[in-house]
């Protein structure tokens, strides 16, 4: 099996296990006898310690080679889903929760360090832009199966499916991939110097804040799909699981249709026309959520809302493949915790926000900070990291 395939199904079952949670919510908190407020904190709970292991997993897998840190880590995430879905009670799925994530945190970035080794920039973004249609695939397959699954028997199956997922992923990095050598030389560099190595690049200062705050934008919400269209169209608790699942759902499949048409807008505009298209049409994404009426109507909001985040994303992921190449497992590491740091933050910041002024004014405020956000990228970052055409 090719080196491609294994990464992308290493990069699908974490993206997977990644959305798992936010459709179950409202079931595990009935399950359990919580509130909807505490059962949305096992998404932060994963997001977070995914976010805080990176800075580390990402220069252990420099010294001692991404792919037995990747095989480590994939069992890791194996049991740990295994775990969650046998919980006797709400702290142990937490604490699972809290693993998974912790675990799940040295599988993408590697994957992406991987395709980094692989390809020069040239073809990177295309490179990196396929492979996100296995991690784009998992979270939406993650949110819809999840959904479905609780739907028809209970939300402990949506976890056992993840699990064998994960366990199909760890047999094959265990047994299809070779081990990568630790640096020449004989002796590995340090954190300190590895870190250096990345912040030696003037791009790191700008790179690393703006995608933390996009994490925070675009993913701040998921937790709460559910409550939002409880509020909407109230209906049983598996009936909401299965319709926040397809809202999800919808994000990750503008995701993919960014991911089947990424090197044809790249032929037809800038990294900087296409990050400030990005905020508008996110912006108005969430505008329309704002004035949802039904369930489908905010799906369909969602999927322009997906193929925004990613038309921006990409643009930055790729350029944190190249920070500092003798230490691109670092940078890729430290980007995606940026990202998940923003990610588990913003919940904890949207929730608050919405119970105080109404989902729909929590909404506009998003989209406002969007639009704020495209501006900047454009001026601080983008202008900063995209080098001079090259003639083609």
């Amino acid at each position: 099996m090719s080196m491609f395939l294994v990464l992308a199904a290493c990069g699908f079952a974490s993206s997977f296990s990644l959305r798992l949670i936010d459709p179950l919510i409202l079931p595990i908190a009935s399950h359990f006898a919580v509130a909807g407020s505490t059962a949305a904190m096992l998404s932060p709970a994963y997001a977070l310690p995914y976010a805080l292991s990176q800075p580390f997993l990402g220069p252990i897998s420099d010294r001692l080679g991404h792919i037995r840190t990747m095989r480590v880590c994939m069992a890791g995430l194996a049991l740990t889903l295994a775990i969650g879905a046998v919980a006797p009670t709400f702290q142990v799925l937490f604490v699972s929760r809290v693993a998974a994530g912790m675990f799940g945190g040295g599988l993408v970035p590697l994957v992406l360090a991987a395709l980094g080794d692989a390809y020069d920039m040239a073809g990177r973004q295309v490179a990196i832009g396929r492979m996100l249609f296995a991690l784009i695939s998992g979270q939406m397959l993650g949110s819809l199966v999840a959904g479905f699954a609780s739907g028809a028997a209970g939300w402990q199956s949506a976890f056992w499916i993840s699990c064998v997922l994960a366990v199909i992923a760890t047999i094959l990095v265990w047994t299809a991939l070779r081990d990568t050598a630790t640096p020449a030389g004989g002796s590995a560099p340090s954190f300190r110097v590895l870190y250096a190595r990345v912040f030696g690049n003037p791009k790191a200062k700008w790179l690393y804040p703006a995608v933390l705050i996009e994490g925070a934008l675009f993913f701040g919400f998921f937790p709460y799909a559910g409550e939002v269209l409880l509020a909407i169209e109230p209906g049983s608790t598996r009936e909401v699981a299965r319709h926040a699942g397809f809202v999800l759902a919808a994000f990750g499949l503008g995701g993919l249709v960014y991911a089947l048409t990424v090197r044809r807008l790249l032929h037809l505009m800038s990294v900087g026309r296409m990050c400030v298209i990005a905020s508008v049409l996110g912006a108005a994404a969430f505008c329309v959520v704002a004035l949802a009426g039904t369930w489908w109507q905010a799906a369909l909001a969602m999927l322009p809302g997906g193929l925004a985040f990613y038309m921006m994303h990409n643009s930055l992921q790729t350029e944190a493949t190249e920070l500092a190449p003798t230490a691109r497992g670092s940078a890729v590491a430290l980007f995606a915790s940026s990202l998940f740091l923003g990610q588990g933050a913003g919940p904890l910041l949207f929730g608050p926000m919405a119970h105080a002024v109404g989902h729909p004014a929590a909404y506009v405020v998003v989209a406002a900070a969007l639009l704020a956000l495209g501006q900047a990228v454009v001026r601080r970052v983008v202008v900063r990291l995209q080098p001079a055409p090259a003639a083609r």
